[in-house]
């Protein structure tokens, strides 16, 4: 079995003047995993949640306290097919349900969010020869974020939600990665990298550009006709801060680094996984956002 970890672009922390100063970053994005056998085509479902709380002010911090609790769940449909020989494309369309609680105010937003396109072409690949030990692959790509999702959803007076609740950004956004792995019997290493481009949607707010990357630990183990794969990586995630028209908003950006730990299993077809990324350091909203570890679950079909 070939594995890959693939390109990582989670959702932009951000901060809008027409609501709370500072808020958390939401989950939406296109972090991967580990995906089933590089090879062969999938589809599958994937459930991930993150909860994070933020601060309005400096002094708030300093107490101890926090202002603003918020809960994001996503449920992603991803595919995974090959038009061509040594041409990999991934299609992800999220379906989005944000809740925040801010002091007596309880928010609730839901709706499909921005679908993402990926394109990677295999430069390198020895994961089907018998002439090596080690077997490697290296791929290099690049991709679209399509601004499908709703993001000018407003409350019952009026006011437009803040643009951590909005199911969409309103943007249409580039991505270019790098993913290499290496394998030697039933241990392998993955790396990738990715960076993220983002331009200005229709209410001129431009999300921060971000630049990403980590590797992962994996070991292969079979019992009887069922496939165990756990891993633990490290991931890094680093954006600049957002834009308002030309002003920098306040409390948006950021960088924060995750320690990741997952199984994976495969029956036949089908194959199934569950990771957690515990936080281990994080300065998001310039220091006013607390990030809490983030759960992923995931089911696929392979054929």
């Amino acid at each position: 079995m070939r594995t890959l970890i693939l390109a990582v672009a989670l959702l932009l922390c951000v901060s809008d003047v027409r609501a709370c100063d500072v808020c958390g970053c939401s989950i939406g994005g296109n972090y991967y995993g580990i995906l089933p056998q590089f090879h062969r085509h999938f589809v599958g479902l994937r459930w991930s949640e993150q909860t994070s709380f933020s601060a309005h002010s400096q002094s708030k911090l300093k107490n101890g306290g926090y202002d603003t609790e918020e809960r994001f769940q996503t449920l992603d449909l991803l595919t995974r097919f090959y038009p061509v020989k040594r041409v990999q494309m991934l299609v992800l369309a999220p379906l989005h349900d944000f809740r925040q609680w801010e002091s007596d105010t309880y928010t609730h937003t839901h709706g499909i969010g921005d679908v993402s396109i990926m394109a990677n072409y295999v430069l390198y690949d020895t994961g089907d020869s018998m002439r090596y030990k080690w077997k490697q692959t290296f791929t290099l790509g690049g991709g679209i974020k399509l601004p499908s999702g709703q993001f000018r959803l407003h409350n019952s007076n009026g006011e437009l939600y803040h643009p951590n609740l909005q199911p969409g950004t309103g943007s249409t956004d580039f991505m270019v990665s790098a993913n290499y792995t290496i394998r030697r019997g039933r241990w392998g290493l993955s790396a990738n990298s990715t960076a993220r481009y983002n331009t200005a949607n229709r209410n001129q707010f431009r999300y921060g550009h971000r630049l990403n990357g980590g590797f992962n630990l994996f070991y292969w183990k079979n019992i009887r006709r069922v496939i165990l794969l756990p891993n633990i990586g490290v991931f890094v995630d680093a954006s600049q801060s957002s834009k308002d028209k030309t002003e920098s908003v306040e409390g948006s950006g950021g960088t924060i680094g995750l320690a990741t730990f997952g199984l994976d299993a495969y029956f036949g077809r089908v194959s199934a996984g569950l990771t957690y990324q515990k936080p281990m350091y994080q300065n998001l909203g310039e220091g006013r956002v607390d990030s809490k570890p983030r759960l992923m679950a995931t089911i696929n079909y392979i054929f």
